[in-house]
């Protein structure tokens, strides 16, 4: 039986990167079946692109353009496409997430996923998701990144691995909370198949599919470096994900660490560096608590 395999390719004017996107996926052995392009800047440019011959290349079936009219972060614009391949899609098609800047690597991470996807859901007819990689969630909040060569059952699939989700296990949560606009989507994502009975899978891929970086653990900083608006986007809504999770401990650990304790920790060595995270994490925090989501501080090269 052929598989069917639905993309949704989430960009924000980023054109360039999206043509190149554009032929990577043209590229792959196994290629889409569908394509939806999924612009957050309405941008007649993009839409150009994507209905001309390099855009209707990349899958064989046309590739299709949906805008959400506004910025509405990697979450809107996810959760956005998902629910139109939803109207569309069998339980057994395949949904593939894609960032406008991280194509696939290598030529076969389509083919190989599937393969991976084929092989589990072998052993067991509850695998949501495959991807290249993820990470498992830890006490405190912490992220172990999957570093076996093998599948390892983990807590979200990163969008650079080119994640492979089942229609029927979306079709039970929808995409990930458009609120969160931007960071621990995908997170948010697996841990509401997790709730809902689904188990994601890291490949054990990685490597053969362009990510080695991703295998070295690496312990956290203890300096604080200059803050940009994914500051308060990372720790509003990991602690926003966590509370929703029912792990209020962890929640409260993230809050005190990232939020309040890295910053002070840092206020007699690097006072600038510190003031300036404070600024960013002390309302990602309250606002985490307090349910106040959406674009709330305005990204800058998103």
């Amino acid at each position: 039986m052929t598989e069917i395999t639905h993309g949704v390719l989430v960009t924000y004017k980023r054109i360039d990167l999206l043509a190149d996107h554009l032929e990577r996926l043209a590229d792959q052995t196994s290629p889409l079946t569908t394509l939806l392009v999924v612009d957050n800047a309405d941008d007649g440019a993009v839409r150009e692109l994507v209905q001309g011959p390099a855009g209707q290349a990349a899958a064989a079936r046309g590739t299709r353009y949906l805008t959400t009219g506004n910025n509405s972060g990697p979450a809107g614009g996810f959760t956005a496409g998902i629910a139109d391949v939803l109207t569309r899609g069998a339980d057994d098609d395949f949904v593939v997430l894609l960032d406008d800047n991280d194509p696939p690597r290598t030529k076969t991470v389509f083919a190989d996923t599937r393969a991976v996807f084929g092989s589990l859901r072998s052993a067991s007819d509850r695998v949501g998701g495959v991807g290249s990689w993820g990470a498992a969630l830890r006490h405190g909040g912490r992220l172990r990144m999957a570093t076996a060569t093998t599948p390892e059952q983990v807590d979200y699939l990163a969008g650079g691995g080119c994640p492979h989700y089942r229609v029927e296990a979306l079709r039970t949560v929808g995409g990930p909370d458009p609120s969160l606009f931007f960071g621990f989507e995908e997170l948010d994502l697996g841990r509401a198949l997790a709730r809902a009975g689904w188990s994601i899978w890291s490949s054990g891929l990685a490597r053969e599919h362009g990510w080695a970086e991703m295998m070295t653990k690496t312990q956290a900083r203890a300096l604080v470096e200059a803050p940009t608006w994914r500051r308060y986007y990372s720790v509003r809504n990991l602690v926003t994900v966590l509370r929703k999770d029912g792990r209020l401990l962890d929640a409260i650990v993230v809050s005190l660490t990232a939020g309040l304790g890295k910053p002070l920790l840092n206020l007699l060595t690097r006072p600038r560096a510190a003031w300036a995270n404070l600024r960013l994490t002390v309302p990602a925090v309250v606002d985490a608590w307090r349910g106040r989501l959406g674009r709330r501080v305005e990204p800058v090269g998103l």
